[in-house]
């Protein structure tokens, strides 16, 4: 084909994200870049392909029948390594020239499905050479998320016409080819829905868990659409009458299953940060079946008493800016200060528990703790506490803390109180510490979030209990405002964020948008989400002998912890 007509089809094809019109139209086509063996330039060139087993595309070297090889294929022939772009992705792949018995079967199995191939061969004169294009590597295109979900969809939408029609023209018996389409097909969908359900949805539900009930129908739906795959598999390995009424069905469904998917999902998507903006990591961490009933078990008769006979209780710095509390470091520590702030509904302490966590924190910080006794509702509501926080940390600075060894970290109504003490010191001007930790935290005090409603009763907390303790510690304050409700406050530039939750816990969705709102601010927030735990499920750490998963968020949080020596 000339240059230009070649040319051509690369444009529509790019700007049509694999769909082109005129003689391709409804064709199966890549666009093959190779490295020229004599100019080392490099040449892009539309062509049809064949899938084939494996993942692999097959392409032959026909050149419409002309009596020379293609120059693209010379060119694979001295350095194999292509890029290949399908309308969607491209990829970096792998050219290998079949021979012998398996380029015969598989240049029969073209000719099966499209007689023109053996024209082309008997007016070349030659033998067409097969060549496999093995998948290496690949990359999305360079668009915003749900686009690219959109466009994933419209090449299965492209590739289950194309199955339709040739199912259709074939008739019950179906040949060699036409089977290895429908296949692949078929593993193509089944992996697309494996990783969404397995990671798209998981990162969506992070990020919006106003989207549970619809991620919920598309999980569901994934799982009926596998039902269906698996029916036409095992119809295309046997000939059927009823294939095409199976290929029927398997379209309408997909096809409403996609449109839901679009209409709910692309608009947020669209609005997530580019893959290399997103400043977040969520973890979900895995939990053995009897760690949940163990966390429970350690929560309701935690060790009491003073933390072991290593940890220094000896003050250091003079000053904690008129706030009491203690002093605890472990046997590890280094310079720096991690100020920790107990949690307790904002009414109450535990000051036979607390040296211990104070002392597990200085362990896996690597720093000595203060743990603040802030003053308590409904006594001093907000924003005495607060006040506490803040006072604490500035004297920390004052007295010579470098304000990067600082980490503020704190559990429940303390990991608001640390929340709301970032943004507090941020609209004063402060210098803000190196990091935060913020354990089951309450960020909204809207109480909008949807997990306050999905309580099973088997939290330690309920929407009741939240109700009550936020309204006693706002004493009439606004809910919907900065700091008290972190969430509502400008997060842009907070220090790197720890934020942990559990899955079964009603303030999981505080937490999980607490993280996404941090994120698409620009902060470096780390989301670790414990499956199957409660409310503060940390605090089994004080256990005589702690659950495996709390020593696992104590091994997390070492890892994390910025500025650790190791």
């Amino acid at each position: 084909m000339p240059y230009d007509f070649n040319q051509q089809i690369i444009e529509e094809f790019r700007a049509g994200r694999g769909r082109v019109g005129g003689p391709f139209e409804g064709a199966r086509l890549l666009l093959l870049t190779t490295t020229g063996a004599r100019s080392g330039a490099r040449h892009t060139v539309p062509l049809g392909y064949l899938p084939d087993e494996g993942g692999r595309m097959l392409v032959i070297a026909s050149a419409g029948g002309a009596p020379h090889h293609p120059a693209w294929y010379h060119n694979l022939r001295a350095d194999p390594r292509v890029t290949v772009e399908t309308g969607v992705f491209t990829i970096e792949a792998e050219a290998a020239v079949l021979e012998g018995e398996e380029r015969d079967r598989l240049f029969a199995r073209a000719v099966e499905a499209d007689s023109g191939w053996a024209d082309y061969q008997a007016k070349s004169g030659r033998v067409l050479p097969v060549v496999a294009l093995t998948p290496r590597s690949g990359s999305f295109p360079d668009l915003p998320e749900g686009e690219v979900l959109k466009a994933i969809h419209d090449a299965f939408r492209r590739e289950l016409a194309l199955v339709r029609a040739e199912v259709a023209a074939s008739g019950p018996r179906l040949g060699a080819q036409l089977r290895v389409n429908c296949l692949t097909l078929c593993g193509g969908l089944h992996h697309h829905h494996t990783v969404e359900s397995g990671g798209l949805f998981p990162h969506l539900r992070d990020r919006h868990p106003e989207l549970d009930a619809v991620l919920d129908r598309l999980h569901a739906e994934h799982t009926v659409l596998a039902g269906l795959l698996d029916d036409l598999r095992q119809l295309v390995s046997a000939d059927s009458a009823d294939l095409l009424t199976r290929v029927d069905r398997l379209i309408t469904e997909i096809e409403n299953h996609l449109a839901y998917e679009e209409r709910h999902l692309v608009p947020l998507m669209n609005a997530l940060p580019p893959r290399h903006e997103d400043h977040s990591t969520v973890t979900r961490v895995p939990a053995d079946p009897g760690d949940r009933a163990a966390v429970m078990a350690a929560m309701r008769s935690p060790a009491a008493g003073a933390p072991p006979l290593d940890a220094d209780m000896t003050p250091r710095l003079p000053h904690t800016g008129g706030v009491p509390g203690q002093w605890v470091t472990g046997s590890a520590a280094e310079d720096g200060v991690t100020l920790y702030v107990h949690g307790g509904g904002f009414e109450h302490t535990q000051p036979a528990l607390e040296p211990l966590m104070a002392y597990r924190l200085s362990q896996a910080t690597g720093r000595p703790v203060f743990k603040t006794d802030q003053r308590l509702a409904p006594a001093h509501p907000y924003p005495a506490a607060l006040d506490d926080v803040v006072a604490v940390y500035r004297s920390l600075l004052e007295q010579g803390v470098p304000a990067d060894r600082v980490i503020l970290s704190g559990e429940s109504s303390g990991g608001t109180l640390v929340l709301s003490a970032l943004l507090a010191l941020k609209a004063a001007g402060d210098p803000l510490p190196g990091a935060a930790v913020a354990i089951s935290p309450l960020t909204d005090l809207t109480l909008s979030s949807p997990s306050l409603d999905a309580d099973d009763g088997q939290d330690v907390l309920s929407r009741p209990v939240v109700e009550r303790i936020t309204a006693q510690y706002l004493a009439g304050a606004r809910a919907d405002q900065a700091p008290q409700s972190p969430l509502h406050g400008d997060l842009r530039g907070l220090p790197p964020l720890l934020l942990v939750a559990g899955t079964a816990e009603v303030l999981l969705d505080d937490t999980r948008r607490f993280a996404a709102a941090a994120a698409a601010a620009g902060v470096e927030v780390t989301l670790d989400l414990y499956e199957g735990m409660p409310h503060a499920f940390h605090l089994s750490v004080l256990a005589q002998e702690p659950p495996a998963v709390a020593m696992t968020f104590l091994r997390r949080l070492s890892d994390w912890c910025p500025g650790r020596s190791r």
